[in-house]
């Protein structure tokens, strides 16, 4: 790994803070605003359950980190707590301006303190009916070994006490209950809309939950843990896949709390009697912060109907092959390759084919791979009738789809049920390929109708994750996917491919191969040049290689998500932008310019080393002339943005591209016109 290569982590962190950005943009809708603080937090809360907490392992290894090709793992731990910190301080300032805009438009955030006398009686009386029954309070007690505490949720930190001074006061935990809304409207009779936090009632009921005892001050101070939530698997073969993945499931409750945050203003004594049980002593681990916690509560916040502090709905693009009711998706896809681009366009489409796959007497079989399901999924219930209909059906369900596996669990389950043969993973790897096979007989022979996707067949997330799903009759294609599905049921025979490439066989090949074309190309004077954009960017020898083609004076252009670890300074031909909106950039693009004749592919893989060594991901190709130039079009729409691009400097500032004396170019809005346009 060369110098000029920074931190997963940093460059993660500097993602996260154009999500920050957003929060604190006056141009974005208020209750957009709102949205982008809670996913800032939920971010926040995977970042240390999942990359601090490996870095914290590394930690303890001494030297043996040397030997993974990446940066000190000590150094970053101390780069991470002072760039959290910062971004702390730059949240609490959008979460006062949001506040102050709320209060603006009629909504105000009150606390305990603050309700009004005319409303105490009320909360006295919501206290008692809906809070107080989810209220279990842990007594601290020095000598006292302290109980397991959970992961996710908030707690109250009480100290009761006489207002006399007289006898030893108590100390005690109370979870936030989870099953509760966080932001609890109040009745209002005049134009403004009160609403409190759920712990503020509880700090409201405190002498009702401790009228036992015979105290009269309450002060409570919020605080929240985060634990180490990576999974292990060891190699006993005698113990079922089920039976691992349950115990690693009980183990992440109890892994090591790798953060606290709590309020700053927590007495200093009653602090490390918490955290001295924890075990939570080091300061890269302590995060003094602001009285309230769980911020990714913000993402259910209540909008009490207020219009024009969102973004407005638009109607989906159609698909013009398929905007008939009559028309059998067989039939469209037969007649021509069909390019989804989710949330432009309807998800629907897939789960048209599905319905049509499942009650079809020509269709034989439905393959598919399963990473991530929406809660209610009508694809599983699409697979599941399929087989209830005579159907073979398979499913290879990714037992490791990080904090989704208990959902797939119940899933390889209900699927099981149904019929429906289910493959729990492929040992040793992860597959993460969004493939769906169909072989439906036609004049006599078995006809290949293929799904290729760049993210999940989610209905849930089709709605903000910005995505690409190619539906082709193309049969070569077809013969491709059915050897990845072969492949995965029988993992000791690798596939034999013709237009589809297949991690961990020959990604780095795929990439290597055409980065050495275009260099070839670039030499001998014919057009050359590489586009790419992808979620993450951090795989050293991807990094090299990219290098080495820039360096090679060949232009690169790339679009990034979240981590990007190639530094670029001021001279390098190597642009890059990240672009974060109201939709997810969650698609892989990469275009090669291959002599004037452009090569397109799409795939399910970032550019991160466990795509490429130990993942299952599949690279397919754009073939059909038309969407090809509909993809390049929509890359350069993207490339072109002057509103939310970010510039991906050698300091990750995250500074605006500049947009001085151009157009003024959102690229999500501009190709939502370009599509409508096109169809």
């Amino acid at each position: 790994m060369g110098s000029q290569f920074r931190s997963k982590e940093t460059s993660w962190l500097s993602f996260n803070a154009r999500v920050l950005q957003e929060a604190a943009d006056p141009n974005v809708p208020l209750f957009e605003r709102i949205k982008f603080l809670g996913i800032y937090s939920s971010n926040l809360d995977e970042f240390f359950r999942v990359r601090v907490a490996t870095l914290k392992r590394l930690s303890t290894l001494g030297d043996e980190w040397k030997r993974l090709d990446m940066p000190d793992p000590n150094v970053t731990l101390k780069k991470v707590s002072r760039l959290v910190s910062m971004q702390a301080n730059d949240f609490n300032v959008a979460y006062g301006k949001v506040k102050e805009d709320l209060a603006e438009n009629g909504i105000k955030l009150i606390n305990e303190q603050e309700v009004p006398a005319h409303l105490t009686s009320y909360l006295r009386e919501y206290f008692r009916r809906e809070v107080s029954p989810y209220i279990f309070p842990i007594i601290l007690k020095a000598s006292a070994k302290l109980p397991k505490l959970k992961d996710l949720p908030m707690y109250l930190a009480v100290k009761a006490s006489k207002a006399d001074g007289s006898g030893r006061p108590m100390h005690a935990l109370i979870e936030i209950p989870g099953g509760l809304p966080r932001f609890i409207p109040l009745p209002s009779d005049d134009s403004t809309q009160l609403v409190m936090y759920l712990d503020d009632i509880i700090r409201f009921g405190l002498d009702e939950v401790f009228a036992s005892f015979p105290f009269d001050t309450y002060d409570s101070y919020a605080i929240k843990f985060t634990r180490d939530s990576e999974l292990e698997f060891d190699d006993d073969f005698t113990e079922s896949f089920y039976e691992k993945l349950e115990e690693s499931l009980r183990a992440r409750e109890e892994g090591l709390p790798v953060r606290a945050n709590f309020d700053r203003d927590f007495p200093k004594p009653f602090l490390n009697l918490i955290l001295r049980k924890l075990n939570l002593a080091r300061s890269d681990s302590l995060y003094p912060g602001a009285r309230y916690h769980n911020r990714r509560d913000l993402l259910s916040f209540p909008k009490f109907g207020k219009k024009g502090l969102s973004n407005e709905d638009s109607e989906p693009v159609s698909v013009k092959a398929i905007t008939k009711k009559s028309t059998s998706m067989f039939a469209a896809i037969r007649a021509k390759d069909l390019l989804i681009h989710i949330p432009y366009q309807p998800f629907r489409h897939l789960i048209r084919l599905l319905q049509e796959a499942s009650i079809d007497p020509l269709v034989q079989s439905i393959s598919m791979t399963q990473y991530r399901l929406a809660k209610h999924s009508c694809v599983a219930s699409a697979l599941q009738a399929a087989a209830r209909n005579g159907k073979r059906v398979f499913v290879l369900v990714e037992p490791q789809a990080r904090f989704d596996e208990e959902a797939n669990i119940r899933w390889a389950s209900a699927y099981r049920s149904a019929g429906v043969q289910v493959q729990l993973g492929v040992q040793g790897l992860k597959v993460h390929s969004k493939l769906i096979h169909i072989e439906r007989r036609e004049s006599g022979k078995s006809q290949y109708y293929s799904v290729l996707g760049t993210g999940n067949f989610n209905e849930d997330t089709a709605t903000i994750f910005a995505d690409h799903m190619l539906m082709t009759y193309n049969q070569e294609i077809g013969a491709d996917v059915a050897e990845i599905f072969q492949f995965i049921k029988r993992s000791y025979r690798p596939p034999k491919l013709k237009h589809l490439n297949v991690a961990p066989f020959d990604l780095r090949k795929f990439l290597r191969d055409r980065v050495d074309r275009e260099i070839a190309n670039h030499q001998e004077g014919k057009p050359a040049g590489l586009s790419f954009k992808v979620n993450n960017f951090s795989d050293g020898e991807t990094n090299d290689l990219i290098q080495e083609a820039a360096d090679a004076g060949i232009p690169v252009r790339l679009i990034v998500r979240s981590m990007f670890s190639m530094v670029i300074d001021d001279e390098s031909p190597i642009e890059a932008i990240s672009i974060v909106d109201k939709y997810l950039e969650h698609s892989r693009i990469m275009i090669f310019e291959n002599d004037g004749n452009p090569e397109v592919f799409l795939s399910s893989a970032d550019f991160l080393p466990r795509n490429f060594d130990t993942r299952v991901e599949t690279i397919f190709p754009i073939l059909d002339k038309k969407l090809q130039d509909q993809m390049i079009e929509y890359f350069n729409i993207q490339w072109s943005d002057t509103v939310k691009a970010r510039k991906l400097d050698e300091g990750l500032t995250n500074s605006y591209r500049s947009a001085k004396g151009k157009k003024a170019i959102r690229a999500q809005f501009e190709i939502e016109e370009y599509l409508r346009k096109i169809n």
